[in-house]
């Protein structure tokens, strides 16, 4: 079994975090190779159904990937943003001190985790293409997401983290409105 220390828990959460910051990065910069590369694991529960209708769907990462440049390219530009990333990872075993030097209780250590969750703030803002500039769909709402690690990449020395769901919990939203974005999204 991996050690699973302080270190390597600071390393899981700033893996985690830039993992789900490069999903809002490479969507606004249309890094699709960075998407499949960097951000996807092989199969992806995507969930926009708050926004979009429809049921949440598992997808192959190059089927998702397919679907959200498609996507992508009904806008003209966008920007997405995500703040206030809490992950549920749990917490290595407290070191003990003993006579100086400092050591950890394996009998009490947590499992190092093989899969992750988290909730964020998410916020949208899209500009269909053909539309004036002014013309501004935006929505903001709560992230869930899962992630899981891959040993493959964790043993090649790259951030080892996988989101394999991706939901989208709308909370608001302003401008033509998400009915606008559906129908362009269907034509």
């Amino acid at each position: 079994m991996a050690s699973y220390d302080i270190a390597q828990y600071l390393l899981d959460r700033a893996n985690i975090q830039d993992t789900v910051t490069k999903n809002s990065l490479y969507y606004d910069t249309r890094n699709i190779s960075g998407l499949a590369n960097e951000v996807y694991a092989a199969s992806i529960l995507i969930d926009y159904t708050s926004i979009l209708g429809g049921e949440p769907t598992t997808l192959s990462r190059t089927e998702w990937l397919e679907q959200a440049q498609g996507i992508l390219q009904t806008f003209e530009s966008s920007q997405h943003l995500i703040s206030g990333i809490i992950i549920d990872l749990p917490q290595p075993a407290p070191a003990s001190s003993s006579g100086g030097t400092t050591t950890t209780t394996t009998t009490t250590m947590a499992t190092r985790p093989e899969k992750a969750s988290l909730m964020a703030h998410v916020g949208g803002n899209m500009i269909l293409k053909g539309q004036p500039s002014s013309n501004v769909i935006q929505n903001g709402g709560i992230l869930e997401a899962e992630l899981q690690r891959d040993p493959e990449l964790e043993k090649q020395g790259v951030n080892p983290w996988r989101i394999t769901k991706y939901k989208v919990i709308k909370k608001w939203g302003n401008g033509p409105g998400d009915k606008v974005l559906a129908s362009e999204l269907q034509a």
